[in-house]
Parts: structure tokens; C-alpha cells; sequence
């Protein structure tokens, strides 16, 4: 709810902006439009405006029949946080809501409104099967479940026999090495020889990393003449892990099995994106160069930048994607690893979808507790959650709480966050100075390599970046408890000792947004050891990279695509927007041994029940036309 309407937004619109329906932005995109296209309706107006407000809530299309119901859920719901819900309420109710059937009749009609059948990109919206999208996203959506048939319909030229021959050689061989392939691997493998595209799915510590070397290995020993095999991630984070993941698992293969791999970099930089407003190198008319290609943190693919990958791959590319579809989605709209998981069953053997379950870490409370927070069983994650050691309700007298990382997993804060103080947390204070004061000496000791390994032992990760559930507020609590250990942290701009983040891709010296370094000198200037290709460290003067911020706690999403030894999670309130299960999935598998969680019980309640809603009509193509 707000009292400030939006410039242009006529009577017609204005009650929609005022119960917090519609904000500016989806507003002067609905008139630029309609002025533009000659429309004067202004209930085709409210259609584009809603359709510019599902597209920032990350689903691709709205239908007229449900969609007064579902934003009466999305704005009642108390998830929205700073209003009067009473007030809320009367102003929704108020809200005049065009008749479905005769608001379809005026989209049919309306010259900014293409239809189902009409030409690409002539018009800015469409009308498809009753279904309203803007035409960017309804093109990316036809495109993404074309190709993906066009893929799934090419099988390679090796057949089912060799593959399982070859795929048996390749675990017989693992095993004697001492990494054996459990059958969901070893299916992912025969998968991948199989067929063109193929999907390979599981959470953390199921073994995606070394089913993507066994699959290689085995495309290699079936392909002599292959062609070069990419590794892509949508991060630069995620493309660096990826790359030292692959090259951990390598060294323990036999060496005519060990995979021959470019090094990994991000999808942007595997299609040769030129920068904004430009298109991509590689695209329908320009296919990738690649045998292979691997997708890792397929998650995190967006619709638009899944159809620009999908249109690049040549005849003679295979395309495996791997991730896990528990994991919170893309910025942009669209869930496409997500949906294709979830259609498994529609796509039969065509598109094969293999889902790893079988941890082959510890399995934990860690373990217990994502499984039941992805599988959406709240009482199993409260069970989890409320029996583990050092268990605090309330925030008042938390004093007595020292880590024991040996006896527990999981220790869970049930406070609200802000409520409490970094006193209030000794054991989450005492690992933040531990691993302080062990960086300094590193850096003095000139040890690059063993003080970024030390900087992702413990990270604190927020939902939000402002206000006292943000990043920003527990960033300072964290420099305040440093203070003690970094000399200078809290006064100058770089302290030694002090962790660092790239926030943008700067691509001339090979620096990633995401990757996360350490200051190891100050004089004569500022310098940062970052992780290099092949993850050897080297040194940069803080000054060359302009996008260089101080690190100390970071929101979950940026934080996705990497693990950490130890975790804290300050969990948002129950109202706000940003909690869902994926959020809290995320943040949770993030954890490799020790977790943290800081929030109410309020919180993961809500956390748990709201799961990710984006609409997608990926399925629906599928199960419509039967392309597979």
C-alpha cells in the first residue's frame, strides 16, 4: 500500500498502484507501449502493467481467469512487510477487475498484442492460448522447448551397447582407483554417451562433480575424435569452483581416463557476450566450437539466457546440465533446470534426467535438514533443527553457547536477529576473530595460498542487503569484532588481513564477479591475493580492480555456486518478501560442517511453506505438443 501514485497512471491504474499491485516502473512501461502502439484501452494498459509486474516476480506469463486471485494472495499474505493489512484489505477490494472473458476479447484486438500464430517480434506482448506474456519471454519460452526437442529428437551415433560397455569400463576402472560410481551414476554416464542433452541433478555431497568426470571419461574412451569439452557455470564463482572441483576429481583417475577440459568461465563468456545492448558471438547462425558442453549451477539459468545457450549448440555438440533444482532461481524470470527436473516423467527416455540422491559425504543433521526444507516437510525440519545441540530460544542469556564442532552440526539461534547483539553470539564472534586473526598472520607470513583457503572457512550470509536483517548492518558488527584482530579494519579503506569481493567481471585480467580474495599488503599500495586459473593465487593492486568491495557478510544468492566450512544464516522476519524455501535451501547447503541459524521459528515456518511460484509454460509446450 502507498500514498504516492505514480506519475501517468490515469484512473484507471492508480487504485492498482495504491494497494501496492503495480509500481512505477510496470506503469510507464504499460504507457510507452499502448502510446506508442496506438492503444487507448486502458484495460490493455492494466495487461501489460501486470504482465511487467509477474515478469519482476520472475514467472513469464499471468492468465486472465486467476489472476486477480493470485495477487490477492501475493498481497494479503503477510509476507509483505510494513503494512496495515486491514487497509490493505479495503484498498484490494476496491480494485475493479476487468471480466476474464471480455478482457481476453480486448487483448485479442489490441494492436500492441500479438497472437499465438502472428510473426516474431513484430509486437511487444502476446496472447497465447489465453495466456498474456511480453514477447521476450514467450519467444525465449518457444525457443527453450523447440531446442530442447530438436536435441532430445538427434540421438549420437553410439548406441545403448557401447555405451553400457564403455560406461562399465570407465566405473570398473574408477573403482580399482578407489572412486567407484554408485548405479545413479553410472546411468548419468550411459546418459550422457547416449543422447545429445541430458540432465544430471542432486544436492550437495551427491557426487555431481565426479559423475561429470566419469561421464566425460566415458564420452572421451566412446569418441576418440570428441572435440573439446567447455565447462560453463552462470558465475564466475560458480565457473571457478567448478573448474578446481574437476580438477580435484581428475587427480584421482587413472590417466588415460582423466578428462580433457578448456577452463571453466561463465555462460556469458562461453557465448562471447560483447557487453550491453550487443548479442552474442555464438548463436543460431555462429555454433560453439565444442564436443561438449557443461553447464554446472543450471539453476541459475535464466529463460532468455537458456534459449541464447540452446540456440548455439551445433549438430555436432552435446549439452549436459547439472545443478541442483532446490536451489533458489535465476534473477531474471524463468526455472528452467526446475522444470525440466519436474517434467522428467513427461519427457520419457528422450531427455534424461538422472537425480542423484545418495550423499556421499557425512551425512549429518546438515544432510537431514536440507532434505526435509527441499522436500517441503516442516515438522522434519523443526525435529532437525529444535534437537540440535545448542538449541537457544529467545534471545536474552545466549553466553553459555560455545561451538563443539565435533559433537554438533547445527547450532540454531531461535531469536530475532535484530534483537540481538554480536555479544549475544560468542561462538559465531569467537570463529569470526579466530579466522581473523589467523589471516593476518598468513598474510605476514607471505602464505597466499593457505590465507585463501582460510577466507572460505566461515562466511555469515543474509537474505537482504539493508536494514537490520542486511548484509550491510551484520558487515559492521562483523568489523567491529575484527577491530580487535585487524588493525585498521574499522578506519581505513583496506586493512591487512581483510577479506575482499569482486563485484564485476573484469575480463582483461582474468577476474570473476564473485571471486572473493584477501589484502596481503598495504604498502607501498593495496594488494589482493585472488584465487588465478587453475586456483593458484596471485596478486593484484587493489586499484586495478574498481569493483573490489570489502567482504564480510554477503546475501545467500551471491553465495550460491560456492561452500563454506562453517555457515551462519541470519534469517530474515516472517513478513519479509524474500523468504522462501529455495532461499533457505540455498543458504543451508552452503554448509560443508557447521551451520549457524539465527531467526525465529516464525521464520523457517514461513521459509518452508512458500515455495518458489514462478510460472513457466516450458511443461505445458511439452506435455501440449508431445515433441519428445
Amino acid at each position: 500500500m502507498t500514498d504516492l501514485v505514480p506519475v501517468g497512471a490515469g484512473p484507471r491504474l492508480e487504485p492498482f498502484a495504491r494497494a501496492g499491485v503495480l509500481e512505477a516502473s510496470d506503469i510507464h512501461l504499460a504507457n510507452l507501449v499502448c502510446r506508442i502502439g496506438g492503444e487507448t484501452n486502458s484495460d490493455v494498459s492494466l495487461a501489460i502493467a501486470l504482465s511487467c509486474r509477474e515478469l519482476r516476480r520472475g514467472s513469464v506469463f499471468w492468465d486472465p481467469h486467476e489472476i486477480a486471485d493470485v495477487v490477492r494472495r501475493q498481497i494479503l499474505d503477510p509476507a509483505i512487510p510494513d503494512i496495515d493489512s486491514s487497509d490493505q484489505a479495503a484498498l484490494f477490494a476496491e480494485l475493479e477487475w476487468p471480466h476474464p472473458s471480455e478482457w481476453l476479447s480486448m487483448l485479442e484486438a489490441s494492436p500492441v498484442i500479438a497472437g499465438r500464430d502472428d510473426p516474431l517480434n513484430q509486437l511487444p506482448a502476446r496472447l497465447d492460448e489465453g495466456l498474456v506474456y511480453l514477447e521476450k519471454y514467450w519467444q525465449a519460452e518457444h525457443d527453450v522447448a523447440r531446442d530442447l526437442a530438436a536435441l532430445a529428437a538427434d540421438p549420437p551415433s553410439q548406441g545403448p551397447v557401447l555405451a553400457d560397455d564403455v560406461v562399465s569400463g570407465v566405473r570398473d576402472a574408477l573403482e580399482a582407483s578407489g572412486t567407484p560410481l554408485d548405479p545413479a551414476q553410472a546411468d548419468a554416464a550411459v546418459a550422457a554417451v547416449t543422447h545429445r542433452i541430458s540432465v544430471l541433478a542432486g544436492g550437495p555431497g551427491t557426487g555431481k562433480t565426479t559423475t561429470v568426470c566419469a561421464l566425460l571419461a566415458a564420452l572421451q574412451q566412446a569418441d576418440p575424435h570428441l572435440g573439446a569439452v567447455a565447462l560453463a557455470a552462470p558465475s564466475g564463482k560458480a565457473a571457478a569452483r567448478l573448474r578446481d572441483s574437476v580438477s580435484q576429481v581428475s587427480k584421482r583417475m587413472p590417466d588415460d581416463l582423466k578428462p580433457i577440459v578448456a577452463d571453466a568461465t561463465t555462460v556469458h563468456s562461453l557465448l562471447k557476450w560483447q557487453g550491453p545492448g550487443t548479442s552474442f558471438g555464438y548463436d543460431e547462425q555462429h555454433k560453439l566450437p565444442f564436443g561438449v558442453v557443461v553447464v554446472d549451477e543450471a539453476s541459475m539459468l535464466s529463460l532468455p539466457l537458456a534459449a541464447s545457450l540452446l540456440s548455439a549448440i551445433g549438430p555436432g555438440t552435446r549439452l549436459i546440465l547439472v545443478g541442483d533444482p532446490g536451489q533458489l532461481v535465476s534473477v531474471d524470470a524463468g526455472s528452467v533446470l526446475a522444470d525440466i527436473v519436474s517434467s522428467a516423467d513427461a519427457l520419457h527416455t528422450r531427455l534424461p534426467v538422472t537425480i542423484l540422491t545418495r550423499n556421499h559425504r557425512s551425512g549429518g543433521d546438515i544432510a537431514q535438514l536440507s532434505e526435509a526444507v527441499r522436500e517441503g516437510d516442516k515438522s522434519a525440519a523443526l525435529d532437525v533443527l529444535a534437537t540440535a545441540a545448542g538449541v537457544t530460544h529467545g534471545s536474552p542469556s545466549l553466553d553459555g553457547l560455545v561451538r563443539d564442532s565435533d559433537h554438533r552440526s547445527i547450532t540454531w539461534i531461535d531469536a530475532d536477529p535484530a534483537s540481538i547483539t554480536m555479544a549475544d553470539l560468542p561462538a559465531v564472534a569467537e570463529v569470526i576473530a579466530r579466522t581473523g586473526a589467523r589471516m593476518l598472520e598468513l598474510a605476514l607470513a607471505g602464505d597466499d595460498a593457505a590465507t585463501l583457503k582460510l577466507a572460505d572457512d566461515h562466511r555469515l550470509l543474509c537474505a537482504h542487503r539493508e536494514g537490520p536483517y542486511g548484509v550491510s548492518e551484520w558487515s559492521q558488527r562483523m568489523v567491529a569484532v575484527l577491530s580487535d584482530v585487524l588493525p585498521g579494519i574499522d578506519q581505513s579503506r583496506w586493512a591487512l588481513g581483510e577479506t575482499a569481493i569482486v563485484t564485476h567481471n573484469l575480463a582483461q585480467l582474468g577476474v570473476n564477479n564473485g571471486d572473493c580474495g584477501v589484502v596481503v599488503e598495504t604498502r607501498p599500495v593495496p594488494t589482493v591475493a585472488l584465487p588465478g586459473p587453475g586456483g593458484a593465487p596471485r596478486r593484484l593492486p587493489c586499484s586495478l580492480i574498481p569493483s573490489l568491495q570489502p567482504l564480510q557478510a554477503m546475501t545467500i544468492h551471491k553465495a550460491q555456486g560456492s561452500q563454506f566450512k562453517d555457515v551462519t544464516v541470519v534469517l530474515p522476519p516472517p513478513d519479509s518478501p524474500l523468504l522462501s524455501r529455495e532461499l533457505l535451501y540455498t543458504a543451508i547447503t552452503r554448509a560443508r560442517e557447521h551451520l549457524t541459524v539465527v531467526g525465529t521459528r516464525e521464520s523457517v515456518e514461513r521459509a518452508i511453506d512458500r515455495a518458489n511460484d514462478r510460472r513457466s509454460g516450458i511443461q505445458r509446450r511439452w506435455e501440449e505438443n508431445r515433441t519428445f
